[in-house]
């Protein structure tokens, strides 16, 4: 009989989301698989959340155009099934890629679904699902989007896009939405945003050559007291993200 995949030791509903707690069993399959993902993948650089700078270098990015839009994965790694792990980690040449499948997923906490998935607080979770991503009809639509001259980040369940034709970007962006729902990877309705001169993404508002935190947020962290660190280090990220508007656009 094969041992039980113990892979947490607990679980907890933080208000927004479901979030694991790992086992000290499931942490060592964890950094298995990372040394995997080490040597045998290459994420592209357009994937921000493995790109110095992250999601402020993306916002950067797009500051040159003219119009932006952005479509958000729902629940994205709580879709991602395991026979989808498996597939991705077994395309990669990961041996006994069944086991680290079912080592790197739970019992969905949610109903309807996979009844197994990848969840949040796995180390590896945000690894397998990238490379999930990269194997569905979404990274065909990006890299069709980018062979058109349309700017694309990607961070996690982030997708941006900018180009200076308004009609070029609705194109990519309808391609990219439908490439979502074909890939079993809906977007969120709510977070939808059609090619427009302004969004707001990463509780910041971008629009040509501007980029800032947005009022709201600001007002949320000042909502309860911080000591001094914490305080100075919101006010240099909220710096750092407008420090792009000194620099002419484009």
């Amino acid at each position: 009989m094969l041992p039980a995949i113990l892979n947490y030791d607990q679980k907890f509903f933080d208000g927004k989301k479901w979030i694991f707690i790992p086992s000290e069993r499931g942490e060592r399959r964890a950094v298995q698989v990372l040394k995997f993902f080490e040597r045998s993948v290459t994420f592209p650089d357009y994937f921000y959340h493995y790109k110095s700078g992250g999601h402020v270098a993306a916002l950067h990015d797009h500051l040159q155009h003219d119009f932006f839009f952005r479509i958000d994965i729902q629940n994205f790694f709580y879709s991602i099934a395991r026979n989808r792990v498996q597939r991705a980690l077994a395309s990669k040449g990961l041996k006994g890629a069944p086991t680290y499948a079912k080592w790197s997923t739970v019992r969905s906490p949610y109903d309807g679904g996979p009844r197994y998935v990848l969840p949040i607080g796995f180390r590896q979770s945000p690894h397998i699902a990238s490379l999930v991503l990269m194997q569905s009809p979404v990274f065909d639509a990006i890299e069709r989007a980018r062979a058109n001259g349309v700017l694309v980040s990607v961070y996690l369940d982030d997708i941006i896009g900018s180009h200076a034709d308004q009609a070029v970007l609705t194109t990519a962006y309808e391609d990219i939405r439908q490439s979502c729902v074909d890939g079993n990877l809906v977007p969120n309705a709510q977070k939808l945003v059609p090619p427009s001169a302004a969004i707001t993404a990463f509780n910041c508002d971008l629009s040509k050559g501007a980029v800032n935190v947005t009022p709201a947020r600001i007002a949320k962290f000042f909502e309860t007291p911080h000591d001094a660190h914490a305080t100075d280090a919101f006010a240099a990220y909220v710096t750092r993200v407008a420090r792009a508007n000194e620099a002419p656009a484009g």
